[in-house]
């Protein structure tokens, strides 16, 4: 798993690669609280378009960095969530909660 992050006009832009399962979820976690942190006043971006593979781990990670950016009114895009993502957050509802755009900005879902 890599994690990495920019700042890209206005926001934040958190990139994450490879797999984003159990064994990651925490190291993810860490990573993005610091972000919420270090950026107090930014609305973040979760790229997701490097992922290889995201279990319901996932479905934690966008929910907390959800909540940790509405608690100080910002918002939460993702971006590029690939098909078996989409699955999932699907399945959970998310895309009823938060904004899911594709690599160019449309909307996902």
């Amino acid at each position: 798993m890599q994690i990495t992050h920019e700042r890209v006009g206005d926001r934040i832009v958190v990139y994450i690669r490879d797999e984003m399962g159990h064994h990651e979820a925490r190291r993810i976690l860490d990573y993005l609280d610091n972000i919420v942190v270090l950026y107090p006043v930014e609305p973040v971006t979760l790229d997701l378009s490097g992922l290889t593979f995201m279990d319901s781990s996932g479905l934690a990670v966008a929910i907390n960095l959800h909540r940790a950016l509405a608690r100080t009114g910002r918002s939460l895009e993702i971006r590029g969530a690939p098909p078996q993502a989409m699955r999932v957050f699907r399945a959970a509802g998310l895309p009823r909660r938060m904004q899911f755009v594709d690599q160019k900005g449309e909307k996902q879902c």
